[in-house]
This record gives structure tokens, sequence and C-alpha cells, in this order.
């Protein structure tokens, strides 16, 4: 049985955030190449491994701190890897792949923030938060795909999500911090 606030590394949940976070790399290379077949099989391996870490962990009770870190690094990095693979192929604008990719490089610092006090703190992902990566992820399969009427629905839909969401991490961020140091 896992303690609630576990640190185990190796677990089945881990190990498929790992992966996804492997898939990285040869998904970025598919879609430079605008290889659609491998992009697509790499586009389902990684969204079912990111459903089923999340599943597996509840149900084998294998929710740990490094699982909570890395499922969302998992995310950001596929989300901001791609959006920079596409935007140096000028499918993408550089003022989107900013606001997208800066909000999570906030997010990541200030995790790494909570997590390096002596409390191991992590900050974890929120509703909100789940919801935006979800948008973001229409919206790069929008111009992965080049579907310019889901790119005119999602990119606005995006940034509202980049502005919501940055709200609700700064405000829980900023309540842990002000109840850790007082």
């Amino acid at each position: 049985m896992e303690t609630e606030r576990s640190f185990r590394i190796f677990t089945i949940p881990n190990i498929l955030s790992f992966l996804r976070i492997a898939l990285i790399i040869p998904l970025a290379i598919f879609i430079w190449h605008d290889n659609l077949c491998g992009t697509i099989i790499v586009l389902i391996i990684a969204t079912a491994s990111d459903f089923l870490d999340g599943k597996i962990a509840r149900h084998l009770n294998q929710i740990t701190e490094v699982g909570k870190m890395l499922d969302p690094i998992a995310d950001k990095l596929s989300i901001g890897t791609i959006l920079i693979v596409l935007m140096y192929k000028d499918r993408v604008p550089f003022w989107l792949v900013l606001i997208v990719v800066g909000r999570d490089i906030a997010i990541l610092l200030a995790s790494v923030v909570c997590f390096i006090r002596k409390d191991k703190l992590v900050i974890a992902s929120n509703f909100i938060g789940k919801i935006a990566v979800n948008v973001f992820g229409l919206m790069v399969l929008s111009f992965i795909f080049d579907v310019k009427i889901l790119q005119d629905i999602f990119v606005p839909l995006s940034v509202i999500f980049v502005l919501i969401s940055s709200y609700s991490y700064l405000k829980n961020f900023l309540l842990l911090y002000k109840n850790r140091t007082a």
C-alpha cells in the first residue's frame, strides 16, 4: 500500500509518463518531415499512455509525488515541442508559441520552487489546467492536420485558457506559498 506522499519513481503510471516523454523526439521528427502516418501512430500511443497512467495510478494506488510532476511535464514538453516544430515550419505564429510555452515554463518554475523546499511540496494539476491542456492539444492537432476552421476556434480558446489557467495556477501557488511560510 502506497503512502499518501510517496516518492517512488518506478511505478507503472510513471513508466507510462516516461514513455510519453520519450515519444516526443519521434513525434517531432514525424511532424518535421510531414509523416502523417507516423505522427498519428505516435499521437495515439501518447494519448493512450496519458489516459492509462492516471487510471492505473488510481486503480493500483500508485499515485506518487513523482507522478504528479511527470504527467504535467510530459504534457507541457509534448505540446511545447510540437508548437516549436510547427513554428519553425511556419505553420504556427511565434506569439502563440510564446504565450503557451511561456505559461508552461512559468508553471514548471513555480513547481520547482515548491518542490525544492524542504517539505517537497508538489503543485498538482488542477481541473482548469487539465482543460487547458486538452484545448492546447486540440489546437495543436488543428495545426498538424492544417484544419483552418478548427484553428480559428482553438487558437482563441487556447489564449483564453492560457489566461484562466495562469491565474488559477498563480492563485494556487501564492496560497500554498503563503500557507507554507506562515
